[in-house]
Order: structure tokens, then sequence, then C-alpha cells
């Protein structure tokens, strides 16, 4: 119980720091994002991170949730959306983000995830170098965790979470993100009481011209 009041602080504490972050973006707000965000931009990321296990209480209370792990997100995005909303406050783009995941448990056994999947991120554009996003997508792979409340094989990995772009050169930007990652099978095999984790990332993004 310690550990997850321990967790829910520190998901509140970064989700509050992003927030008062945007804030400052939009109360300064400059510039246009026009060149690397909009209908057919394109970018590469890669995201390393760590991911501590957590339980709904009615769902993920077995030994998931003492899971933690290393994890790496791969991921090409492209823009589906034009920038619109020009003078409002949530004017922005809509990406698809093609990723690639895997994760290295290290508690409360060894074991591994290997699975891929897609994300819709809409990206605040009010500032011309930091730019928050909101994301929401679902994952397949393979687990491989050993744990006596979630079977090993076939899961689903349903994510939404919070990140920000912060460019330190024309084309490249460093970023930091939270999510909330769940593995689980949808019943296909027993038992199946779910993997709920918090992930903090940190990252580096490239935008083509």
């Amino acid at each position: 119980m310690l550990k997850l009041f321990s967790i829910i602080k520190t998901s509140i504490v970064f989700i509050l720091f992003l927030e008062l972050s945007l804030y400052a973006v939009l109360v300064k707000a400059e510039g246009v994002t026009e060149e690397k965000f909009g209908y057919g931009k394109r970018h590469a990321t890669l995201q390393l991170g760590y991911g501590s296990g957590f339980s709904f209480g009615f769902v993920g209370e077995g030994d998931g949730s003492s899971v933690e792990y290393f994890s790496a997100f791969p991921s090409f995005g492209v823009g589906i959306s034009d920038v619109f909303a020009e003078d409002s406050w949530y004017r922005g783009n809509f990406d698809l983000e093609l990723q690639g995941e895997f994760t290295s448990s290290f508690k409360p056994v060894g074991g591994y995830s290997l699975g891929a999947g897609f994300l819709f991120r809409y990206n605040f554009l009010a500032g011309k170098k930091f730019i928050p996003y909101i994301e929401l997508g679902l994952g397949f792979g393979y687990l491989k965790y050993g744990l006596q409340d979630q079977s090993d094989g076939f899961v689903f990995s349903p994510q939404g979470g919070l990140g920000a772009y912060y460019f330190i050169t024309d084309n490249v930007a460093i970023n930091g993100a939270w999510k909330i990652h769940h593995m689980s099978n949808s019943g296909i095999e027993q038992p199946n009481n779910s993997i709920n984790a918090n992930v903090f990332l940190v990252g580096v993004s490239y935008f083509f011209d």
C-alpha cells in the first residue's frame, strides 16, 4: 500500500510539472511550428525508461503489481492532420506513432516482453521549442515474465500518457514522458490478472525536413 501511494504521489508531481510547463509555454506563446509538425511531417524517436507496477484495486492486484522493468520504445511518427485552432490555447495537430515495445523485468523475477503498436498523439503547438503532447494507443506483443498471476504468451498493451519535446537544434528534440502501460491477454489464457505500470521515459527525436 505504501508503495502504491508513493507511485501515485510521484505520478501526480510529474503531471503537475508538465501542466505548469505547458501553462508557461502558453502564456509566452511564440513562433510557429509548421516546419516540423503538420500533415505528412515525419520523425523518429527512441525512448528509454523505467516501469513500476501497481494495482487498480479491481484488477492487477496479483504479483504483476510488484513488477519493475526497464523499457525501450522506438517509434516512427507521421502527421495525420494539419495544424489547426490557430487562435486557441489548444492550437496543435495529430500524429500517428508506430511504436516498438521491449521490456526487461528484474522484479519479482527476470523476464521480457516484445511487441509493437500504434499511438495517436496530440501536439500542443503554442510554443516554438517546448511542445507538450498527450497520447493514447494500443499494442500487441509476447510476454515471458514467469509470474504466478499473469500468463505468459500473447498480450494486449493499451496505454496512454503525457510528454513533451524540447528542441535543441532545428531537427533534434529531447523528450520526457509518463504513461500508464497495461499488459494482459483479455482472458485468452488464465490466470490473467494483468500487469499495470507507471512508465517514466526519456528520449531523443529526429524530425525530418
